[in-house]
C-alpha cells in the first residue's frame, strides 16, 4: 500500500534535501526502490562519467536518454527534478554565490497552472499540491555561462494513444511553461531521435567516473588515439592490437582506452551503425552526433 503523503513528510523531504543540490551534491526528489517498480517500465540506479553517486532513472526511455545526455556532453544532469509548487529558488542558482545574483526566483507551478487553465493536481487522498517533476534538468557549456535544458521523456506510443493522453498533453505543457519562465530549453525525449543500437553502445561503452580520473588511462588517451588514427583503415581489432604493442598495453588496458576513448570522441566513431571488430572503425561523418546535439541541446554551432 502507497504511504499518502502529508504535511510533515514532506516538509521531512524538504529538510533532507531531496530534489536540491548541484552536481554531485544533488539528491533525486524520486528515487529508485523496489515500492515504484511497475510492470510496464524498468529502473535503473546508473553508474556514470560524472558522479559518485548513481543517476536515479523510472524506465528504459530515461535510461535510453541519460546516455544520450551524457555522450553529448552535458555537464550536470539532475534526474526526477522537482518544479515546486510554489515560489522558490530559480535552477540555475547553486554553483556559484556571483552567478546566483543574476537569477531571480522561479515561479512556482501552481500560478503556472492558473494562468494556463490547467489543473495542477494534488497528492491523493489530500489537499497537498503534487510536487511535479520533470525527467531531466540538463546544463551544457562553461560552468559560468551554462544553459539549462529541460527533457520530458514520453514514449511516442504514449504521446500518440494512451488511454490518459490528454491529462498527459497537459503535464507537459506546464512544463513547456515552466521551462520557458525559468529561461530553459524545453525538449520532448519520445526515443524516436537514437535507435537501440545507439544506446546499447553508448550503455557499453560509457566509462565510470573512476576510469576518467585515473592516470592510467587519462594520461594514455592522447598517444593511444594518435597511433590509433595512424592505422585507422585497419580493421578495429587489428588497430588496436597495433596500438597496445607500441605503447606496450595488455589487451584489457588496450580495451578500455579504445571504449572510452570512442564513448568521448577523442576517436569519432559513428555510433549510428554497428561497430564491426573485423571491419575498419566507421568515422561519423554524416555528424550524427552533431545534429543531436542541436536537436537535443538546441547547440547550433556544435
Amino acid at each position: 500500500m502507497a504511504t499518502v503523503m502529508t504535511e510533515v513528510r514532506l516538509a521531512q523531504l524538504r529538510r533532507d534535501q531531496c530534489g536540491m543540490g548541484r552536481d554531485e551534491g544533488y539528491k533525486s526528489w524520486i528515487r529508485v526502490r523496489r515500492k515504484l517498480s511497475s510492470p510496464v517500465s524498468n529502473q535503473h540506479a546508473m553508474i556514470n562519467p560524472l558522479y559518485l553517486r548513481s543517476l536515479q532513472l523510472l524506465s528504459g526511455l530515461e535510461f535510453s536518454a541519460a546516455n544520450v545526455a551524457l555522450w553529448l556532453g552535458a555537464n550536470e544532469v539532475r534526474e526526477q527534478h522537482p518544479l515546486w509548487p510554489t515560489e522558490h529558488m530559480h535552477p540555475g542558482t547553486g554553483r556559484h554565490p556571483d552567478l546566483d545574483r543574476k537569477y531571480s526566483s522561479a515561479p512556482g507551478l501552481l500560478d503556472i497552472a492558473k494562468q494556463a487553465g490547467i489543473k495542477h493536481g494534488v497528492y491523493p487522498g489530500t489537499r497537498i499540491p503534487f510536487v511535479a517533476t520533470i525527467d531531466f534538468t540538463i546544463a551544457t557549456g562553461d560552468w559560468h555561462a551554462s544553459r539549462l535544458i529541460h527533457w520530458s521523456c514520453k514514449p511516442r506510443s504514449l504521446l500518440d494513444s494512451a488511454p490518459n493522453r490528454a491529462r498527459m498533453l497537459e503535464r507537459i505543457e506546464l512544463e513547456r511553461l515552466y521551462s520557458h519562465a525559468v529561461d530553459a530549453l524545453h525538449v520532448v525525449v519520445d526515443g524516436t531521435k537514437f535507435s537501440h543500437t545507439l544506446i546499447g553502445f553508448l550503455d557499453a561503452h560509457r566509462p565510470p567516473r573512476s576510469e576518467l580520473r585515473d592516470p592510467f588511462y587519462r594520461d594514455r588517451l592522447p598517444e593511444f588515439c594518435g597511433l590509433y588514427m595512424s592505422v585507422v583503415d585497419e580493421p578495429i581489432e587489428r588497430a588496436r592490437q597495433f596500438v597496445a604493442e607500441k605503447m606496450k598495453l595488455s589487451n584489457l588496458h588496450a580495451q578500455t582506452l579504445f571504449r572510452t576513448a570512442t564513448w568521448m570522441g577523442l576517436l569519432d566513431a559513428d555510433f549510428s551503425t554497428p561497430i564491426v571488430m573485423t571491419r575498419p572503425l566507421r568515422l561519423d561523418g554524416t555528424r550524427f552526433k552533431q545534429r543531436l546535439r542541436a536537436e537535443l541541446l538546441g547547440e547550433t554551432n556544435a
